[in-house]
């Protein structure tokens, strides 16, 4: 014994022990695990009785495998599995076959593949329970199926050359399988499995995926990296598109952040993990190439703790990058964004907002990962960034970390891009600075420590040589870690407070074998056997509350095995058997109750014939007046009558009920056949009032007579005379010739005059109504003028009156929008003035229909005569300009005051259209 630190040589002497089931020998020592103090001792013994059963289990499971008939792939062990208790070589080659498919069996605690085994940094006392072993990640590609025979083989291959073996994983971007690579099994490789991500439907649809993917993949090809997965092809198999890269052993990031979402990730793996991941980046960043989709299932933990990012091969490279391609046509022609390439969670407020990619993207996600490593939540509860930018959010304060070190991480989650940390280098020296220089002295501190204790033994075995014998040392050593492995064991299972049946077999398995080493009058063990009482009591009686009899049953058939006093003990078995007694009277009452409702079921079973005979003939009746009410042939209102009466003979209270539903459908029905019919549908209206009197419904049926100038003559009124509309006049010939202007945003559709207000049509108006003297002229085509404003209202009310349809003067905003027609160009031969070269043009007015048309009819609209319109505030201005005006003046935007009756001012009239 010249160390103590080199406690890993001890070796008992005397009679060999039989172990436990195999190599796991609970008496040998163990390497050193940094998860706490007591753990970090390295005459640390295995850490409980269950891991080492789950070990043992595994390894006589492995040492004869149980292949499935046909499976080709399952390689037999060359050599009888080693002891678990000898030390492992140094060459992972050497102690593991990877070409050896692994049985699909549960991983025992101890062998959790989640779990890291840091080097580097001191671990601080984590009084947090053991996680419980996570399931083997992956799974079959059919259920229960996870081999492959030669049948199914073309079902599972790709290229000939790659055999699907599992699925690991799936996501937004497609599934991830493990796959064996048959180059590498023909040249003998020892590990010839990759990993081939198979991308999803909306990245095969997308026309240019395949080919800006390859292009990135080959970008990612170039970014060698230990903490980036290595991307070796992309490539397409018939129609499906799939890329193959180095296979990792491990688990993904957000299963670990799940399995320990309560408390979050022991620290020294949060800082191990972190660092792998910011190495990453800042390499990548380094190349020009921006990850795009940085999350927590993109990173991969193995089963050696080294943090891998994947997916580089899919994310959007910098435009700088661009510029620097041997081929300028060799440019990525999409972004992967609009394929869905990008996860809300942990994207920043630039990216959901569409902007260009930048560095400082991946940090906000980098901030929120490493947010929900340390707390095992996310920092806004999952809500996306520019909603919770938008809620103002904060992320709450993570207790472990310094000031300067939350102020970095707060930095990395800004909303505001100008606000966040420039460069993952950055953020990772201002959130290590002061962790490193306390790693460094308590190094020191450390060292002399060693140093001392290592010289204070050895003075003390060499005082002491001569009296204590090796052996002796030994024995009691081993004595006292069995001892404290048991109390650390009983003590975690304490924590975990089960009460299972696995969780009672093993303390009580934990407590007998300490007992039968310390005794039965132990301190320690006496109180310990109380507080399992304890929760033995606590336990009986939420079973009871909860109903889990079974439960409750068993565990008071446990409990005396700690029971001192068993008052306790006998009070809640009478509960228990009270509550069974009390379930049994509930049971035969819902039996009897059960019992009664199957006569409540007869009786209203016979009930229910009786009544649907008279149903089946109100039901009868009831369609003869739908099917009068719902004017698929027409309305027939004596028929009507007779199916109306009916009803009210056989159920008047039901009819009640329906009256409602008939009075709507006939009002629909009459409203209906007004829009094509208006005389008839006044008539039935007048029967409709007779059958229902004094009902308002019936009554208020507004028949509104059909419109000449429908809805689908708008935008066609230059396509002919039969896109052309007027309004018949009482007593009179046809109204103006008017056209359909269709609706758009706030202005509604609406019916202008085709034409200018001719003299012809003006005298029609003085003949009609008295109220002017016609004008004596040769030529009635031409436009009126020598009108006032009164003039005009007077004209639009007759004409109103006569048609019973309201006309008016056109806003300037509507006048202008049809004028222009949607931006239509101006026929350059308007009734403008024009003298140039010889072309002299506008001495005088043309005729109203003169001229050409704009795209929805309009004729004259601008140049002949001004027209009058209703501009803001009820204003009369005149717009367009008049044969009089200058050509390059003479616009539909061209707006002059109104003073009176002149030559050159006339106007149009504006039918409003009613919504039928």
């Amino acid at each position: 014994m010249d160390n103590e630190n080199d406690k890993t040589k001890i070796v008992p002497r005397g009679p060999a022990k039989k172990p436990l089931e195999g190599p796991s020998d609970a008496t040998q020592v163990k390497r050193p695990a940094t998860q706490s103090p007591e753990a970090a001792d390295s005459t640390r013994i295995a850490k409980n009785v269950r891991q080492q059963k789950h070990i043992n289990a595994a390894l006589q499971k492995k040492s004869t495998p149980q292949a499935p008939p046909g499976d080709r792939t399952q390689m037999r062990p060359k050599r009888p599995p080693s002891d678990a208790t000898k030390v492992r070589p140094k060459n992972p080659a050497e102690a593991l076959d990877k070409t050896q498919i692994r049985p699909n069996k549960p991983a025992a605690p101890s062998s959790d593949k989640t779990q890291f085994n840091p080097a580097r940094r001191p671990s601080r006392p984590s009084n947090r329970p053991p996680p419980e072993a996570p399931p083997v990640s992956g799974r079959a590609l059919e259920p229960d199926d996870n081999t492959y025979t030669p049948q199914s083989k073309s079902l599972h291959t790709l290229k000939n050359r790659f055999i699907f073996e599992e699925m690991l994983g799936a996501g937004g971007m497609g599934m991830v399988y493990k796959a064996k690579d048959l180059l590498k099994v023909e040249a003998q490789d020892r590990d010839p499995f990759v990993a081939i991500k198979v991308l999803g439907e909306e990245f095969k649809s997308h026309p240019e995926a395949f080919i800006a993917l390859q292009r990135e993949s080959r970008k990612t090809q170039r970014i060698a990296h230990p903490n980036i997965v290595n991307v070796f092809d992309f490539d397409k198999d018939g129609d499906t598109v799939f890329m193959t890269m180095e296979f990792l052993d491990g688990k993904p990031l957000d299963k670990l952040i799940s399995q320990y979402k309560a408390t979050g990730l022991p620290e020294d793996e949060v800082w191990r993990v972190l660092e792998g991941i910011c190495a990453a980046l800042i390499y990548a960043h380094g190349e020009n190439i921006i990850h795009s989709d940085f999350k927590p299932g993109n990173i991969f933990v193995t089963n050696k703790g080294v943090a891998k990012v994947f997916d580089f091969g899919i994310a959007r490279a910098v435009a700088a990058a661009e510029t620097h391609e041997e081929d300028p046509e060799d440019k990525t022609v999409f972004d992967a964004g609009n394929l869905g390439a990008l996860t809300p969670a942990y994207a920043s407020k630039e990216m959901l907002e569409g902007q260009e990619p930048d560095v400082r993207d991946d940090i906000y996600a980098l901030g929120c990962i490493a947010y929900e490593m340390f707390t095992g939540r996310h920092p806004f509860d999952r809500v996306h960034a520019n909603e919770a930018a938008r809620l103002g959010l904060k992320a709450d304060r993570i207790s472990e970390l310094s000031k300067a070190q939350w102020k970095a991480l707060e930095k990395a989650l800004a909303f505001d891009r100008d606000n966040r940390i420039e460069s993952v280098a950055e953020f990772w020296r201002l959130l290590t600075q002061k962790r490193q220089s306390y790693l460094k002295m308590g190094a020191v501190v450390g060292l002399f420590l060693v140093l001392f204790s290592s010289v204070g033994y050895l003075y003390y075995l060499e005082q002491n040589a001569p009296t204590i014998s090796e052996d002796d040392v030994r024995s009691e050593i081993e004595l006292k870690l069995r001892v404290e492995q048991h109390r650390n064991n009983i003590a975690s299972l304490l924590t975990a407070s089960e009460l299972t049946e696995m969780w009672e077999n093993e303390i009580w398995s934990e407590f007998g074998d300490l007992q039968k080493l310390v005794g039965e009058k132990d301190a320690w063990l006496q109180e310990k056997k109380a507080a399992i009482y304890a929760l033995y009591l606590t336990a009986i009686g939420k079973n009871i509350d909860a109903d889990a009899m079974d439960n409750a049953q068993r565990l008071i058939a446990n409990a005396p095995r700690y029971a001192g006093d068993k008052n306790a003990l006998t009070q809640l078995q009478e509960r228990y058997e009270a509550a069974q007694a009390a379930i049994a009277k509930r049971l035969a009452e819902a039996e009897e109750q059960q019992r009664l409702a199957k006569q409540q079921a007869a009786r209203v079973a016979q009930q229910r014939v009786v009544e649907k005979e008279k149903r089946d003939i109100f039901d009868q009746a009831m369609r003869n007046v739908v099917e009068q009410t719902s004017c698929r042939s027409g309305l027939n209102m004596r028929d009507l009558q007779i199916a109306v009466t009916k009803l009210r003979e056989v159920d008047a209270t039901r009819y009640r009920q329906h009256e409602g539903d008939v009075v709507r459908d006939l009002s629909a029905c009459i409203s209906r056949i007004g829009r094509s019919f208006p005389e008839r549908a006044t008539e039935y209206k007048k029967q409709a009032i007779r059958l229902f009197p004094q009902n308002k419904a019936i009554a208020s049926i507004a028949i509104i007579p059909k419109d000449p100038c429908d809805l689908s003559l708008a935008g066609l009124g230059s396509r002919g005379k039969r896109a052309i509309c007027r309004d018949r006049l009482a007593g009179e010939e046809k109204g103006p010739a008017l056209v359909v202007i269709p609706a758009k945003g706030s202005v509604k559709a609406f019916a202008l005059g085709k034409y200018e207000i001719s003299i012809e049509e003006w005298n029609q108006y003085c003949e009609s109504s008295g109220e002017c003297k016609p004008r004596a002229t040769n030529n009635k085509e031409l436009p009126i003028t020598g009108i006032s404003n009164s003039d005009v209202k007077s004209y639009l009310r007759w004409l109103s009156d006569k048609a019973k349809r309201k006309y008016r003067l056109p806003t300037r905003a509507e006048w202008e929008y049809a004028a222009r027609a949607e931006r239509g160009k101006l026929d350059s031969n308007r009734n403008c003035k024009l003298n140039s070269r010889g072309i002299q043009k506008g001495d005088s007015l043309i005729k109203t229909d003169v001229g050409a048309q704009n795209r929805w009819g309009l004729v004259n609209h601008v140049g002949n005569v001004r027209e009058l319109v209703a501009d803001k505030g009820g204003k009369i201005v005149a717009v367009g300009g008049s044969f009089e005006t200058a050509m390059e003046d003479c616009t539909v935007s061209l707006t002059e005051t109104f003073s009176g009756p002149d030559d050159i001012t006339g106007f149009r009239v504006l039918r409003e259209i009613v919504d039928r």
